[in-house]
C-alpha cells in the first residue's frame, strides 16, 4: 500500500511534466520554410534549427530544400509557406506579376559565387565568344555573371544554363564551356583539379557592387497580418548567424549534417566562406534593388514599362528589420 501511495506523486510529477511539454510545442508557432542552395549560405537557418534559436523565439520551423527560387516562389503564392530563403530576381519577377513575395531582412549583401575558368584563361576579357555556366537564367549566380561582365566591359559571352551549381562544376570539367560560376564546396574541387579562380569574392567586395544574394522573404498580406512573427523568424536567423560566428565546430557540424560532405578541407572552405559573408546587419539597401531591377530590364527578363510604374520599396520593407534595431536587439547580438 505504501509502495502504491509513493508511486502516487512521481506519476503525478511525470505527467505533468509531459502535459507542460506537449502544451509548448502546441503553442509553438507551425512554419514550413523553403530554402536553396544546400551550401554554406544556408547556414543561417540550419544553425537557427540545429542551435535551439526557432524554439527561442516560439516557433516550430519545418525546413524544406527546394532547388530553384521560382518554386519556392510559387509554393508561397500557392499558399503552401509564409517565409522563405531566398533573394533575387525572383523575389523582383514575383511583384512585377502582381504577387506578394517580399524582401524583409538580408543575410548576404555581396556576390559570393566566383568565376572559374579552364586553366588557360588568365583574364575575363579571353571569354568573349565563349561559352560560360550559370545555374538558371535569372538566379543569382546569373546575374552575378553579368556583373562581371559588364565590370569588365566583355560582350559577346554565351551564357548556358546549366540547371545547377553541380551541373556547372560539371559542364566546367567536361569542356562543354570555357567558365562557370561555382560556390564551395564545388569550388574547392575544381580549383585542386588545376582550373582557375577568375573573379574571387574578394574581387566581387571590392567592387561593393550593392546586392541581396540571400535572405528571409516574406509574403507582404502575412507579414503585415504577423509582425512579431516575423520579428521573432528574424531574430532566430540571426542568432544562428551569431552562433555561426562564435562556434565553428557547431557550424562545421552543421554544414556536414546537411550538405553530406565529409571532406574536412571542403567542410573547412564552406565554413570560411560563411564567416566572410553572412551579414551582421539585416537591412535591405534601396540601391541593391535598384541595381536589380535595371540589369534585369537591360536583360528583358522583365518589362521596362511595368517596372518603372513600382516604387524600388515594392520589392522589400526594412520596418521589421527597423523595428529591432530601435529595441536594442542586433546592438545586444553583436555586443
Amino acid at each position: 500500500m505504501n509502495r502504491r501511495c509513493k508511486a502516487i506523486p512521481v506519476l503525478f510529477f511525470v505527467s505533468t511534466l509531459l502535459w507542460f511539454s506537449r502544451t509548448e510545442a502546441a503553442t509553438l508557432e507551425k512554419i514550413r520554410f523553403p530554402y536553396s542552395p544546400i551550401a554554406w549560405n544556408s547556414l543561417p537557418w540550419w544553425m537557427a534549427k540545429e542551435g535551439g534559436f526557432f524554439e527561442k523565439y516560439g516557433l516550430d520551423v519545418e525546413l524544406n530544400y527546394e532547388g530553384a527560387s521560382s518554386v519556392i516562389v510559387q509554393a508561397m503564392l500557392a499558399g503552401e509557406a509564409n517565409f522563405a530563403g531566398l533573394a533575387g530576381p525572383a523575389v523582383v519577377s514575383n511583384v512585377l506579376s502582381g504577387g506578394d513575395v517580399i524582401q524583409v531582412a538580408a543575410v548576404v549583401k555581396t556576390f559570393t559565387i566566383p568565376m572559374y575558368s579552364q586553366a588557360s584563361i588568365k583574364e575575363v576579357g579571353q571569354l568573349k565568344g565563349q561559352k560560360v555556366g550559370v545555374s538558371r537564367f535569372n538566379s543569382i549566380s546569373h546575374i552575378a555573371a553579368l556583373n562581371i561582365f559588364q565590370k569588365a566591359g566583355v560582350t559577346g559571352v554565351t551564357l548556358i544554363q546549366t540547371g545547377g551549381i553541380p551541373e556547372s562544376a560539371a559542364a566546367l570539367m567536361s569542356g562543354n564551356v570555357a567558365a562557370a560560376m561555382v560556390p564551395p564546396p564545388q569550388s574547392v574541387m575544381l580549383r585542386e583539379k588545376g582550373f582557375r579562380e577568375l573573379v574571387s569574392v574578394r574581387q566581387f567586395r571590392e567592387w561593393n557592387i550593392p546586392v541581396v544574394e540571400n535572405g528571409v522573404a516574406a509574403r507582404r498580406s502575412y507579414a503585415e497580418k504577423n509582425p512579431n512573427v516575423v520579428k521573432r523568424f528574424i531574430q532566430a536567423v540571426f542568432e544562428g548567424i551569431r552562433q555561426t560566428y562564435e562556434n565553428k565546430e557547431l557550424a562545421i557540424k552543421t554544414l556536414a549534417k546537411y550538405t553530406k560532405l565529409t571532406d574536412e578541407k571542403l567542410l573547412d572552405e564552406s565554413y570560411r566562406f560563411s564567416v566572410e559573408a553572412l551579414s551582421k546587419d539585416a537591412s535591405m539597401p534601396a540601391e541593391a534593388f535598384v541595381a536589380l531591377v535595371d540589369q534585369m530590364v537591360s536583360q528583358k527578363s522583365i518589362d521596362a514599362t511595368a517596372a518603372k510604374k513600382l516604387p524600388v520599396s515594392a520589392y522589400y520593407d526594412n520596418r521589421y528589420v527597423d523595428e529591432l534595431e530601435k529595441e536594442g536587439f542586433f546592438k545586444k547580438l553583436w555586443q
